[in-house]
């Protein structure tokens, strides 16, 4: 019976804290991408289906058609010969003459021809109907890489101009199941400057890599402008998604430090961690070893392998002052750092930002502003980009357009083939090519307003040529479009309201609204001191910025929350996150935002709403707030806050992942991290209901029911019945124990005893 009780009270106990364990997991702060599961690498051989380097399959049509597959090998990988490629590919064939030839090998002539980095790797014909599968090695001269980008390139043509002389149309499918089976050397990787965003990303690469951006634990507020404007110039020159988190030397603490590569941010007086590391000017005692005396007001960026894991790298952007990390910030903003004897070693001295002012000039030509007659040649996609500037006096002309002038091949399908024209990101025209525009063909495009910014904008032609289904015998031809660099800007001075008209502020238009310098230089984050949580979202929405307007050299600013110098007020749009009551600004703007905050628990209050919700203790929401600035009209305030930790980060998320962005709208939104309730100021309800669980209607503002503080991690919303349920299962199984013990015991007494018993009594008297 007491082994009983004690296994029952050793189940309650498990069944009890288990529920505190669980909710006491925090989350990993930075998440290490994981290779694809189809990769296989054993030693050193790998084995990577066409799919995991983002080929999702081509289907190549005769007489004449080709595809290509790109991809990057990791950073220490060397490849070497051995290694393999198998092609998984349908045949079909169709048309009125396939029953004239039959019973014959390869009866049509047509083959697939295999190039690897241009080098002729193999052929095969087309003589078999259905799913066909040939392996092809890779020799010793197709090794090295010949694009500028050091991507790999395989390249498969169909040559089936059997359909020139018969009725019979092939059609060959190339499957992303196709795979390569590599075999590689390690290596050191090669470290160069000018190779950014090299070696922390590489395009197509089929093993996923992460950066940590790592800031001291008490970091000056230049320090994070300028890991803000690192953040903001890799999302520029990466132009895509990738895992880059900004963190503070603490937390690299409790992370392992092998599986990421680094870029440390700050003076060297805070950066004792990387004595150990061998940069060519190494750190000791606080201080930069060797230091040329010219350079000791320059930033300082340097390149090296990780002491901690040799196939990872360091960089390290410094300088002895705040002023001097903010250079060196600048200039790896811009992906384009010049070396000279020494290529992991560059000193800045100055970086020139954008102007103030620019001046007018409303009519010039390509040729006016650098470029020269530009010819894009090849099937497929190809692009030309032109970058050009616009005053603050003609960003919002309404008149603006351009003249083009220009021509190309007559071997383009012209049912296909076309050209569009993008600028800023923005599709402004697109024309199909034609018989006619093979000649030198003028086209005037007008440009819509509000698509310009301030300072330096971006032209984008992208032509997709597809050449005409030929039977040329001479060779392969590449069709071909030329822009002339005659073609000519007209982009009058705006005649209107101008920039002192204050544009529509709503959510839905972030982040367009905000900028109107093509430097992000018109944008301040106003930060907690002490909050690395909201670094952290502050990064991650410096990369989006730079992803989606593409800085030539990112120029935000960061300033801490307890001191906003007048300057900042009076020329930038500001995105403040935090808890309310950490970011002292707020109490100043309280009275004005939307929905003003209960300092005492970080809640929006909503208290011009006829029907106010209270939100439940323990429940995290995010708000998002929009507002002209009452410092400049022409400028907006974000704000990015939440009732407790968490809900800031859950409010971060909401301007950060597309699902929830998407929802945004009017000037104040709550979000529970997979919603998102939009509201208007004037909006006589609340729109807290909408998203929060369990909300109840009150006629006074929400108030939370936490007495001592808000935790950064509070515990789910099942915690406790789950709890209670347990309770209640064991106390059942207790008593269900208890009240069968008892009857066995009355059982026992009450029963008459036989001769055993009798003979047991008797041992049992023996013994005593």
């Amino acid at each position: 019976m007491k082994k009983k009780l004690f296994l029952m009270f050793g189940i309650l106990n498990i069944l009890l804290i288990s529920p505190f364990q669980v909710a006491a997991q925090a989350p990993d702060m930075t998440a290490q991408p994981q290779q694809a599961e189809a990769i296989q690498i054993n030693g050193n051989m790998a084995s990577v289906p066409f799919s995991e380097v983002g080929f999702s399959g081509k289907t190549l049509i005769s007489p004449i058609d080709v595809t290509s597959v790109l991809f990057s090998t990791p950073l220490t990988w060397k490849l070497i010969p051995g290694g393999e490629i198998e092609l998984h590919y349908d045949v079909i064939f169709s048309g009125a003459d396939l029953d004239k030839i039959v019973d014959v090998k390869n009866p049509y002539g047509g083959s697939l021809l295999v190039t690897f980095n241009n080098q002729i790797i193999g052929s095969a014909p087309l003589d078999k109907i259905g799913s066909n599968t040939i392996r092809l090695g890779i020799p010793a001269n197709a090794l090295t890489p010949i694009r500028g980008d050091g991507r790999h390139q395989l390249t498969i043509l169909l040559d089936a101009r059997f359909s020139c002389d018969y009725d019979i149309n092939a059609t060959v499918s190339i499957k992303p199941t196709s795979f390569f089976d590599l075999v590689f050397e390690e290596s050191s990787p090669v470290l160069n400057l000018s190779n950014l965003p090299a070696p922390f990303y590489l395009e197509n690469s089929f093993i996923p890599d992460s950066t940590l951006v790592i800031v001291p634990d008490s970091p000056s507020a230049l320090e994070i402008q300028a890991a803000l404007n690192v953040m903001a110039g890799f999302g520029s020159v990466i132009n895509t998604s990738y895992n880059m988190e900004l963190i503070n030397l603490s937390q690299l603490a409790g992370l392992d430090p092998s599986l990421y590569h680094m870029i440390f941010i700050g003076t060297p007086d805070q950066l004792d961690s990387l004595s150990n590391a061998n940069f060519q000017m190494p750190i000791a005692n606080g201080k930069f070893v060797n230091m040329p005396p010219v350079s000791e007001e320059d930033g300082v960026i340097q390149l090296t392998l990780s002491p901690w894991n040799p196939n990872k790298v360091l960089m390290l952007v410094s300088g002895n002052s705040g002023e001097a990390v903010v250079k060196a910030g600048k200039a790896v903003s811009s992906g384009r750092v010049f070396i000279y004897e020494n290529p992991t070693l560059a000193f800045v001295s100055k970086v020139q930002i954008l102007s103030e002012t620019l001046p007018v000039v409303e009519d010039f030509t390509f040729e006016n502003i650098g470029y020269v007659t530009e010819t894009l040649t090849g099937i497929g996609v190809k692009t030309q980009e032109y970058i050009f500037y616009v005053s603050k006096e003609q960003v919002l002309s309404k008149e603006g357009y351009i003249d083009l002038i220009y021509y190309h091949s007559g071997l383009l399908d012209y049912g296909i083939s076309s050209f569009s024209i993008n600028l800023n990101g923005q599709i402004i025209a697109s024309a199909p090519f034609s018989k006619e525009s093979e000649q030198v063909t003028n086209l005037r495009v007008k440009i819509p307003p509000g698509v310009f910014r301030f300072g330096e904008n971006r032209l984008e032609f992208k032509a997709s040529m597809i050449i005409a289904p030929s039977c040329d015998t001479s060779g392969f031809p590449d069709p071909w479009f030329t822009v002339s660099n005659q073609s000519v800007f007209h982009l009058p001075v705006d005649t209107g309201a101008g920039l002192s008209k204050p544009s529509l502020k709503d959510l839905k238009f972030f982040p367009e609204t905000f900028v109107t310098h093509s430097d992000l230089g018109d944008i301040a984050f106003i930060l907690p001191k002490s909050d690395i949580a909201s670094w952290n979202i502050a990064g991650k929405l410096a990369y989006n910025l730079g992803e989606q307007f593409n800085p030539i050299i990112a120029n935000l600013q960061a300033i801490y929350a307890d001191d906003v110098p007048q300057d900042i007020r009076a020329n930038n749009s500001m995105i403040i996150i935090g808890l309310a009551s950490e970011v002292p600004i707020l109490v100043e703007l309280n009275d004005t935002l939307p929905a003003p905050f209960d300092m005492s628990n970080n809640t929006a209050n909503e208290r011009q709403m006829q029907v106010i919700y209270r939100i439940p203790a323990g429940v995290s929401v995010g708000y998002l707030e929009l507002m002209p600035s009452p410092f400049n009209a022409e400028n907006s305030i974000l704000v990015v806050s939440g009732n407790d930790y968490n809900g800031v980060s859950l409010a971060g998320n909401g301007l950060l992942q597309p699902d929830l962005q998407s929802q945004l709208a009017g000037v104040f939104a709550v979000t529970n991290g997979t919603q998102i309730a939009t509201g208007n100021a004037a909006s006589p309800f609340s729109i807290v209901d909408d998203i929060v669980p369990g909300s109840v209607p009150v006629n006074i503002n929400p108030v939370s029911d936490l007495s001592g503080g808000i935790p950064a991690n509070p515990p789910p919303v099942w915690l406790l019945p789950v709890i209670l349920i347990s309770f209640l299962g064991i106390l059942g199984i207790l008593v269900f124990v208890g009240v069968a013990a008892i009857a066995k015991n009355r059982s026992n007494r009450i029963k008459v005893p036989d001769k055993r018993d009798k003979r047991a009594k008797v041992f049992s008297s023996d013994d005593d």
